[in-house]
């Protein structure tokens, strides 16, 4: 079975990549496969306004047969689709892309929908949305957003192979909250439950089981929903525990994950990510009066992994990044401070920023024993 992850324009790219790589980790039957981004038609877009919280978190039942903490001040206005148009994206890539009829295909969007649902599937079961926006609202501003994403997709993924159709979902959700992956969630805060348990009760259990569902893609599924649980306590209750996560620098361009965290990357352009490795080489720490003794180092790290290999080239990049009489560095460090922030959030910074008092050495004081080169 392969997954096409779509994404709209406004979706980030590095969230986009993120959730994608999160989903490919965990191997089996189901590929995540990495799209093309989405064409959209040039309409305007309708809004909507919440007047208050409320309203704001209450996702309201649908009769299928008939016819989804940064701060928000209320009243709230966003910009929504109709579930029609987002469905109608997925058609359109799905024709234009030559996809499978039986492939699905999931669009990740930041706009919200009519609806105000977290994600929802079209009558045919093979084409999805899952709204990317909003997750500092339910779980706070420390939320890696990845793993709310990366669970709704899973969920929708596990859904048709558990249900035939809309209609057998909506009789077979559960309205009050039971921590299971089936949680209609009409108060949409009960995501939080959800998510936290990452969990199948036993009637959905043997909703799997009736449909002969095959055990490698029920293992490949419960892998995903526990790694996703994993990675959103570890990150927790690293802060109360004082356990940062362990770093892997990878082959020879050198890319580098926090492997409890999901095994996210730290996207940083080749100039960033060698003065951050010269960092790392030297947990004693470097002042940036003395950063030209280590030029030959940067060089070496530079050109092991930017595109740009002339030797001319490097040696230009790096004489600019240690000139005294320039500001280079200081902007270099203040973006790679940018993408730790993002990656790992306010409450881990500390283990992985380059950091010193004003005057003295610059260092990083993660234990180098938790940093691994592979």
């Amino acid at each position: 079975m392969n997954v096409h992850l779509l994404k709209s324009a406004e979706v980030d790219p590095d969230t986009y990549t993120n959730v994608l790589h999160l989903l490919q980790r965990f191997r089996g039957p189901v590929r995540f496969l990495e799209a093309e981004a989405a064409i959209e038609p040039d309409v305007a877009l309708k809004s909507k306004i919440w007047r208050n919280k409320k309203q704001f978190e209450t996702m309201p039942d649908l009769n299928f047969n008939a016819c989804h903490s940064e701060a928000i001040s209320f009243p709230y206005e966003e910009r929504v689709k109709s579930w029609e148009e987002f469905f109608g994206i997925c058609k359109r890539y799905r024709n234009e892309n030559n996809v499978a009829q039986d492939d699905l295909i999931i669009l990740l969007t930041d706009i919200a929908n009519d609806q105000n649902w977290f994600g929802a599937v079209s009558p045919r079961m093979t084409d999805y949305f899952v709204h990317t926006a909003n997750w500092h609202h339910y779980f706070g501003n420390s939320v890696d957003i990845r793993f709310p994403i990366a669970y709704e997709v899973a969920i929708w993924v596990q859904r048709y192979y558990m249900f035939a159709n809309r209609e057998e979902i909506m009789r077979n959700i559960h309205l009050e909250p039971l921590g299971c992956i089936n949680d209609f969630c009409q108060d949409k805060s009960q995501i939080v439950l959800k998510m936290r348990t990452a969990d199948m009760c036993e009637r959905c259990m043997n909703k799997l089981i009736e449909n002969d569902v095959p055990v490698l893609l029920c293992r490949q599924f419960f892998d995903i929903l526990d790694g996703i649980r994993t990675n959103m306590t570890f990150r927790e209750r690293s802060v109360l525990l004082h356990r940062p996560s362990r770093v892997e620098v990878r082959g020879h361009t050198k890319k580098i994950f926090f492997t409890d965290l999901g095994d996210l990357e730290l996207p940083l352009n080749p100039k960033e990510k060698a003065l951050y490795l010269l960092f790392l080489n030297h947990p004693e720490g470097i002042h940036l009066s003395a950063i030209s003794d280590h030029s030959e180092e940067l060089k070496l790290l530079y050109g092991s992994f930017c595109n740009q290999g002339e030797p001319q080239s490097i040696d230009e990049a790096i004489a600019l990044l240690i000139n005294p009489l320039d500001n280079d560095i200081n902007v270099v460090l203040s973006r790679i401070k940018r993408k730790l922030l993002q990656a790992v959030g306010e409450s881990l910074l500390k283990f992985y920023c380059i950091d010193g008092e004003r005057g003295s050495s610059k260092r990083i004081v993660l234990d180098r024993e938790m940093v691994n080169y592979c």
